[in-house]
């Protein structure tokens, strides 16, 4: 995910923001940027587990669920505000324009004396439409009295998990097939075990700026195996599992089940792709500890792998 905070751009004829380097974030281990390494949440920091850390980031089940793509989070008090304005009001610059928008809009006070801070609007650059970039001022001052826009999304603990959610990675599946993916036979059952089990993944999102502290945590669980093959000659071609606990872990042994994928006609030269997906339950808990609650569910995650498998007839010989 690329981010970029309005505090560190410019704007362009049509009011969309491009980086240009304004300002600074403050040196953090792991604040904003995500995965693009883009500007973003300043303030925001992640802590991730592993194999939360490390993998292919996760894909939502529900095509039609994603994150907003524009949201507010604290970064000014008001006589920060004032002094930041004033240090980038250069004639022609965006700069000059933001200085005279908030000085007029607060008759040059930036609400010095009033409880509450300055918000800054955050843009997921990676999302298709950018609309709410042009529809939403740059800063919003936010305290008692002073609720955020309508219909805008504030900072808090779900949007927090839904950052955390975005970060996540996940292992390619674990999976072994017996026999093995280089001597599968033609009417013989496919059968699959993990060659290691699976932990859970979790990322913990929080922001401590301004008085403001939150915290979200999203953990991902894997919970069910399919494995799909991409032939029509196998029957039958697509089987799902349910995973087992075992340890701190999931794994699972397909030797039993009612349901493995068979081939019915050798692969000849080449070879067919059986996709190995995980489904990962999701939910999120409004607090720093992986093991907090109360839970909230977001939509399932995925990961996936095409599996190359060479089959076989079996050569019998007639004396």
């Amino acid at each position: 995910m690329s981010a970029l905070s309005l505090r560190r751009a410019g704007v362009i004829a049509a009011g969309l923001v491009v980086a240009t380097g304004l300002g600074a974030a403050p040196a953090a281990a792991d604040y904003g940027g995500g995965s693009s390494g883009g500007g973003a949440s300043a303030y925001v920091g992640y802590e991730y587990s592993h194999p939360g850390s490390s993998g292919t980031p996760m894909t939502s089940t529900d095509v039609d669920w994603s994150p907003p793509t524009c949201w507010y989070e604290p970064a000014y008090k008001p006589k920060e505000f004032e002094e930041y304005l004033r240090e980038h009001n250069y004639q022609g610059s965006a700069g000059a324009d933001l200085y005279e928008q908030y000085f007029n809009e607060t008759d040059g006070k930036y609400h010095q004396g009033d409880e509450g801070a300055w918000w800054e609007l955050v843009v997921d650059l990676d999302k298709e439409d950018l609309s709410c970039a042009q529809e939403y001022d740059a800063y919003e001052f936010i305290g008692p009295g002073f609720p955020p826009p309508p219909g805008v999304e504030v900072l808090d603990p779900e949007m927090l998990a839904m950052l955390a959610y975005e970060r996540i990675k996940l292992p390619t599946p674990p999976v072994d097939l017996k026999p093995g993916a280089d001597r599968q036979i033609v009417n013989l059952e496919t059968l699959a075990t993990f060659g290691q089990d699976l932990e859970p993944a979790w990322v913990t999102a929080q922001i401590d700026h301004l008085g403001v502290q939150l915290a979200a945590t999203t953990v991902a669980t894997p919970s069910r195996l399919t494995l799909s093959a991409d032939s029509a000659h196998a029957d039958p071609a697509e089987c799902s599992y349910d995973l087992v606990a075992s340890g701190g872990g999931f794994t699972v042994d397909t030797e039993d089940a009612a349901c493995n994928v068979t081939y019915r006609k050798s692969s000849g030269d080449g070879t067919y792709d059986l996709q190995a997906s995980l489904t990962w339950e999701v939910a999120w808990n409004p607090s720093a500890d992986p093991a907090g609650s109360p839970t909230t569910a977001l939509p399932d995650g995925q990961s996936s792998d095409d599996i190359p498998v060479t089959v076989k007839e079996i050569q019998t010989v007639v004396r």
